[in-house]
């Protein structure tokens, strides 16, 4: 929502940036028209989260790592097994729980949790997941709209999830 938020207003200054810009009689107009220009805000409230909208071209990008991390995942061995991720809330259940288990996590560029944090693995843009109330941290192996492939720091076991409904 923030997200959303913080690009409509970008979205905003934009317009009001290529529309003063735009009336100089000398140069020739490659700016949007305002018609373009409220098709691109449009096409962006629309925008689900799954895909990022150039502002610029309206074309489609890759979504974030965070965008794609959110939401609902079975593990594909252990059908009991979910994680979900809402906001930067970690939660998880399996069989035999009564409850889902929850936890605040940090998206970062590597490991933020006490015991991992000096593991000696290289930086890498948003593929870590930390939970530092329980010391424990992931790297994210690989990640698309339906698959996530988190390898467990600790010991190293790979854990693979399909997205569910």
């Amino acid at each position: 929502m923030i997200k959303m938020k913080i690009k409509l207003a970008f979205v905003s200054f934009l317009m009001t940036f290529l529309f003063s810009c735009s009336n100089s009689p000398d140069k020739k107009d490659n700016s949007l028209t305002q018609l373009e220009a409220k098709e691109n805000v449009g096409n962006l409230q629309k925008d689900t989260g799954a895909e990022n909208t150039s502002i610029a071209t309206g074309e489609k990008s890759s979504p974030s790592t965070i965008e794609l991390l959110l939401g609902k995942w079975q593990h594909i061995d252990d059908k009991t097994n979910y994680l979900l991720f809402e906001g930067n809330l970690r939660k998880e259940i399996a069989g035999g729980m009564d409850k889902w288990d929850e936890e605040t996590f940090i998206l970062s560029d590597k490991c933020s949790n006490e015991t991992d944090k000096d593991n000696g693995t290289g930086p890498e843009k948003d593929r870590y997941i930390s939970c530092t109330a329980s010391d424990m941290c992931w790297y994210i192996a690989g990640i698309d709209k339906e698959n996530l492939t988190l390898s467990y720091i600790g010991r190293g076991n790979t854990l693979t999830y399909k997205r569910v409904k």
